[in-house]
């Protein structure tokens, strides 16, 4: 787990959109979605529900980003 992770996710779930959250960061949407899905892929559990209007946590997401947040 990585600080970039933590911080990619964090952004993430706060705008709601992974290409809201790749403008915040400076970054490309493709790049944001990438460091979340090998985050996902590293604990082994998905963080989000992809949904048609945005980003939704899933259980074991909002437990992650209660320790995130912190960060």
């Amino acid at each position: 787990m990585e600080i970039k992770q933590l911080e990619y996710f964090v952004t993430a779930h706060n705008c709601g959109s992974l290409s809201k959250a790749a403008a915040k960061l400076f970054t490309t949407q493709p790049n944001v979605s990438r460091v979340i899905k090998l985050f996902e892929q590293e604990l082994g559990s998905p963080l989000f529900e992809r949904t048609s209007k945005g980003l939704k946590l899933t259980a074991y997401g909002k437990s992650i980003y209660s320790y995130a947040k912190k960060f």
